[in-house]
């Protein structure tokens, strides 16, 4: 059982026994379960305990309290006196104990700090790091320091990982950051403020926290981009979807300059079904050969909903042409021959993502599809088995098992 940390403050359809009302009514329900376009339009990893910040004091419900103070980052000396290519890393914590047991901690096996990487704790020249176990006694606390070295070329914020008994918590070690949220109760945040604090929150996944200082800023700036975006986030992590329309609707994409933030926007324009937005954005990009693979895939599927079929084909054409095809280009060609009511070609294209991919759930079960359409059952039905083993999202996992029972004999 997962134990939380909490933040203290706060063959043929005809060669079996099935009525021909029923097929047709399969057919219909597999047709609308297709997988078109299937793209994952955002991934996050959450971690058992939460995301949360320097300067918070983290609770676990045995009383254990853990705060991040002070994360110091300074290249690291070799013994000759130059530089290597590494950073040392200091972090000065607390722990507490406000329970009724005593607690071990090993402060070279229960921590971790992880950027690109993941980087153990290890002994420092010093001397002033931690590095034998020691006890938490009920009703006192200890300061310490970890010790990391780190590849100098991850710039990318630091997490601290901390492992305690059945959880694992994260901590974001941003100094910047944490004089941040400090004045979040004194002064009125900029934007640019707005935008980076809320944007933590949001990736931690505290939408409640995020929405209180995002809809404030926005309010003083109504037409800033990057804040419009996070609301629509932060509406859609609710599942308001209207809501996170509304914010959409509001972007200008004559304001957007960069392309990173173009595709964050076409992303999630996407998952909305706000499709003219995702090629408003995106299609000035691919105009001077931006766009990578990936998002080149991401507006043809934008062309794919809003019918503009041959401007979808073009992009397709024109990543296999340059020798860019994977499985993703194979699958959403094979969507696209499928809704102009090509099933033989939509097949081939299918059978080539699995044939790079074969662990691709989406294709083998859109395949099964293809198969049920040409009423070769026998097939349709070793493509949705195969689906089973591939360990599916649920919406797959629940599609194949729909459809197997459906086509038994």
């Amino acid at each position: 059982m997962v134990t939380y940390f909490t933040m203290i403050y706060k063959n043929n359809l005809s060669s079996f026994a099935f009525p021909e009302k029923h097929k047709k009514t399969l057919l219909c329900f597999l047709c609308l379960l297709l997988f078109v376009f299937c793209c994952p339009v955002f991934a996050s990893a959450k971690v058992s305990g939460g995301t949360f910040f320097m300067g918070e004091d983290v609770l676990h419900p045995t009383g254990f309290v853990l705060t991040v103070n002070d994360f110091v980052r300074r290249p690291f000396q070799t013994g000759l006196g130059g530089q290597g290519r590494l950073d040392e890393v200091y972090i000065n914590l607390t722990l507490v104990n406000t329970g009724v047991r005593t607690f071990s901690i090993d402060p070279l096996k229960d921590f971790a700090l992880e950027l690109l990487n993941s980087f153990p704790p290890t002994t420092d020249q010093e001397g002033k790091a931690a590095k034998t176990s020691f006890n938490v006694f009920p009703s006192t606390q200890s300061r310490i320091d970890i010790y990391f070295k780190i590849d100098s070329e991850q710039t990318v914020t630091p997490v601290l990982k901390f492992c305690f008994e059945d959880s694992e918590v994260s901590i974001l070690c941003d100094p910047e950051l944490e004089k941040l949220l400090q004045k979040t109760e004194d002064v009125v945040l900029s934007t640019e403020q707005a935008v980076k604090i809320g944007g933590a929150f949001i990736d931690a996944g505290r939408y409640q926290a995020a929405e209180k200082i995002v809809h404030s800023a926005l309010d003083r700036d109504p037409a800033n981009t990057q804040l419009l975006m996070q609301m629509a986030g932060i509406e859609d992590a609710g599942y308001n979807s209207e809501n996170a329309m509304f914010y959409l609707r509001q972007i200008k994409p004559s304001t957007i300059s960069t392309q990173e933030e173009a595709v964050s926007i076409a992303r999630m324009a996407v998952k909305l079904g706000f499709y003219s937005l995702a090629v408003a954005v995106l299609e000035p990009f691919e105009t001077v050969g931006r766009l990578d693979n990936s998002q080149k895939i991401l507006l043809a599927r934008a062309w794919y909903y809003e019918d503009n079929l041959a401007a979808c084909a073009a992009i397709l054409d024109a990543i296999i042409r340059e020798g860019g095809a994977d499985e993703e280009v194979y699958f959403s060609y094979a969507n696209l021959y499928d809704k102009q009511n090509n099933t033989e070609k939509a097949i081939e294209n299918w059978e080539k993502a699995v044939a790079i991919a074969p662990d691709y759930a989406e294709a083998q079960f859109n395949l099964g599809v293809g198969y049920l359409k040409l009423k070769k059952v026998d097939r349709a039905r070793e493509c949705w088995e195969k689906v089973l083993l591939l360990n599916p999202d649920s919406q797959t996992l629940q599609a194949a098992e729909e459809a197997l029972k459906a086509t038994e004999y």
